[in-house]
């Protein structure tokens, strides 16, 4: 719920007319929770044996996160000048 939150406020803020480095903000917060919900099943993946995974889940998680924040501001921005 947090990320969906996040998102349709990067979404307004663009609306808004807020500066381009509001996506980079909502991509990091984005990321964050990711990876905040990775630590809390990180110890069953560390039973099953697959520990190496959590090792680039940051980065994939950052590379989405930051994706989906510029997504949501070209949005918000798009629907301003419509």
């Amino acid at each position: 719920m947090l990320a969906y939150l996040t998102i349709l406020t990067t979404t307004l803020s663009a609306l808004a007319g807020a500066p381009w480095w509001a996506a980079i903000a909502c991509g990091c917060l984005l990321a964050l929770i990711s990876i905040a919900e990775q630590q809390r099943t990180g110890g069953r993946i560390a039973v099953v044996g697959q520990s190496g995974v959590l090792a680039t889940a940051g980065l994939a998680s950052l590379a989405n996160g930051l994706a989906a924040g510029g997504a949501a501001y070209a949005g918000g921005w798009l629907l301003r000048f419509m």
